[in-house]
């Protein structure tokens, strides 16, 4: 039995985290799927694919989770919505099911015989990338939110400077 998790992660925080370790006791193999990897640099999306990959892993294996039961994986967008769910099972490994409390995710899926299963999150207003961000922009104490992995990560490639520079820019490349 595999279980499929889908985010942009940006940053992958204490509540994905937690997710993992559902999936896995329900399931034997779990794939972790970072979605719009085509973006980076933006103020939703700062984090490029490959960073939100180490991230990831460097996150389990601090966690001690036996990474041979994780596929990481990064997918871009699929613009053709109506061909979303035909999309992710000819670009991801096999799974059984889909671990979502998103109700889009959930409509797009449920004529695709894919089940969903809603998860329990943790507190979804504390435990939000968005909010994360925020935080690490104005130093409140972001790093209690995610796996220690990812604080050192993110003052490595010195993720506050970026968040604080695209967060001041008046050029957004997404919006025509």
């Amino acid at each position: 039995m595999r279980g499929l998790m889908m985010g942009r992660f940006q940053p992958f925080h204490l509540g994905h985290l937690d997710l993992v370790k559902q999936i896995l006791d329900q399931c034997d193999e779990v794939i972790i799927a970072i979605t719009s990897s085509q973006f980076n640099y933006l103020e939703k999306d700062p984090f490029t694919a490959g960073e939100r990959i180490e991230m990831i892993h460097d996150s389990l294996k601090e966690s001690e989770i036996n990474l041979s039961r994780c596929f990481i994986v990064a997918i871009e967008n699929q613009f053709n919505i109506a061909t979303w769910s035909s999309f992710l099972k000819s670009a991801l490994p096999h799974f059984d099911k889909v671990y979502s409390g998103n109700d889009y995710v959930k409509m797009l899926l449920a004529d695709s015989s894919i089940d969903v299963i809603p998860p329990k999150f943790l507190e979804r207003s504390q435990y939000n990338a968005s909010h994360i961000r925020q935080m690490i922009i104005s130093d409140d104490n972001w790093q209690i939110l995610v796996p220690e992995a990812v604080a050192k990560f993110l003052q490595k490639i010195n993720g506050k400077k970026r968040l604080e520079i695209i967060s001041k820019s008046d050029t957004k490349p997404t919006e025509h």
